[in-house]
């Protein structure tokens, strides 16, 4: 069973949004999903109680039950477990990376958003969790190559930071916010859409990584 965290210590950086994507994504593709909520704000819990499927299943709990929802989860024949965490909480927040294989950091392509990730790299730091940074609401593509806004913060986080940066980059689209209305993800809602194809290659590139150890 893998253990796949979604932390970062900003509010507004697309933490749970990609938690819950991912989540759908990897179910599509066969995998049996549980997605854990440790943020009493509830927003995955609250997503889940509208949706028409029961799956992925979905647990709310706070850092120090994980070990015991975790072991449900593989006792259960889980697949992949998905954590979505709350900003502004560093300890528990530290827990869930100790239990990850893997720890994701969406960060918005802007200079505060730059300016405030260090927090949540340490955190990764201090739970020796592998991780990486993954760009969320990226402005449109004009043209060939990414938007120089993009390009720009890639750099300056490989280079202060020395952390991996997921080649590819969510973009700021309208499916994200109406697929959320009614409680589905973008590959439900838009199947064939670009937001639906960036969902898919970001899970492809998680399995990538999660595999690798």
């Amino acid at each position: 069973m893998d253990i796949l965290s979604f932390i970062s210590q900003k509010g507004g950086s697309g933490k749970t949004t990609l938690a819950l994507h991912i989540a759908v994504a990897a179910e599509q593709q066969g995998k049996k999903v549980a997605l854990i909520d440790i943020d009493p704000q509830g927003s995955s819990v609250a997503w889940h109680a509208e949706r028409d499927a029961d799956s992925p299943l979905l647990a709310q709990c706070h850092a120090g039950e994980l070990p015991d929802i975790l072991q449900e989860c593989q006792d259960s024949g889980m697949d992949l477990v998905v954590i979505d965490t709350a900003p502004h909480n560093n300890t528990e927040a530290i827990k869930a990376a100790q239990l990850s294989d893997l720890m994701l950091i969406p960060c918005r392509p802007t200079i505060l958003d730059l300016r405030a990730i260090a927090p949540s790299i340490d955190i990764a730091q201090q739970a020796k969790t592998k991780v990486a940074v993954v760009f969320s609401a990226c402005p449109p593509q004009r043209g060939l190559g990414e938007p120089a806004v993009v390009a720009e913060a890639r750099q300056a986080l490989e280079n202060d930071y020395q952390v991996k940066v997921w080649a590819g980059r969510i973009t700021q689209r309208a499916a994200y916010h109406y697929a959320l209305i009614d409680s589905r993800a973008v590959t439900e809602f838009e199947p064939k859409g670009k937001s639906a194809d960036e969902i898919r290659t970001l899970w492809k590139w998680i399995t990538g990584e999660l595999k690798n150890g």
